[in-house]
């Protein structure tokens, strides 16, 4: 999805919900009237963008939160799929750190299966103050953990 299809999807919705948005903003106008007929009758008429301006917030709320399930989805769908074929690891794996308790580059877990250094892979872990500090670790649960 590119922004204009967020913002088409976002309109389309707003479209199909405007009339009720403005429906209930009436009604609750209507219910208000007793306590403050003024303040009524500006809600029905000035009140009526700002419910039409929530309710599009609300629908780009909802997008946001679509999206980033699908972004969750396909990443957790994307290391199933690795983790049954397998991971290959190549080129430059660099970790820089300026002062932690811990610190481990590259960490390939206990259940991994397939687990191939290309050749000409460099791991280099560069850390200014630690305790612990590990390259690369295989197996057992990282440090610190």
């Amino acid at each position: 999805m590119n922004r204009q299809d967020v913002e088409r999807a976002i309109d389309e919705q707003l479209a199909s919900r405007s009339k009720k948005v403005v429906n209930r903003n009436a009604i609750s106008a209507l219910f208000g009237a007793y306590a403050d007929p003024v303040g009524a009758l500006g809600k029905v008429f000035l009140g009526r963008s700002d419910a039409i301006e929530a309710e599009r917030q609300r629908i780009t709320q909802g997008l946001i939160v679509d999206l980033l399930c699908n972004i969750d989805a396909a990443i957790s769908q994307a290391a199933r799929e690795s983790s049954k074929q397998g991971v290959s690891i190549d080129g430059l794996i660099e970790t820089t750190v300026q002062s932690a308790d811990s610190v481990v580059g590259v960490h390939i877990a206990e259940g991994m299966s397939n687990v191939t250094l290309r050749s000409g892979t460099h791991i280099r872990t560069v850390v200014g103050s630690s305790t612990n500090v590990t390259g690369l670790q295989v197996g057992g649960k990282p440090k610190g953990a």
